[in-house]
């Protein structure tokens, strides 16, 4: 009959286990993709959004990956984003500025938004 030592069990714990768990703990990396967005100057970017009825919900600054001409910058721009709605229709349209280019960028537009803040829309 086989005896198990009280060290064999511990080094099995301190040893076998996390490296088990490895996969399970390490972060998983994303990676950068590209997206297409839209940009155009104020007048053109905001006449598309009243059109639609749209009005202003949020604001905030967002940290978003930029483009230098060596590439992406390592440090994120934080640039003010706005979050445009029409309540009634469900439409919204997301547009952050570049004031370095004087350019508005739709990230994102679409229908059938949901609002869970006090369960109306």
């Amino acid at each position: 009959m086989r005896k198990f030592l009280p060290f064999g069990n511990l080094l099995f714990l301190f040893l076998f286990i996390p490296i088990a768990l490895m996969p399970i703990m390490v972060p998983i990396a994303g990676e950068w993709n590209e997206k297409p967005v839209m940009c155009a100057d104020e007048e053109e970017t905001f006449e598309a959004i009243f059109r639609k009825k749209e009005v202003l919900i949020f604001t905030g600054l967002e940290y978003a990956k930029v483009r230098s001409k060596d590439g992406y910058k390592v440090t994120p721009a934080k640039l003010p984003f706005r979050l445009f709605a029409n309540l009634e229709t469900g439409t919204y349209t997301i547009v952050e500025y570049h004031s370095e280019y004087s350019s508005y960028c739709v990230i994102s537009y679409g229908v059938n938004l949901q609002a869970f803040v006090d369960g109306t829309l």
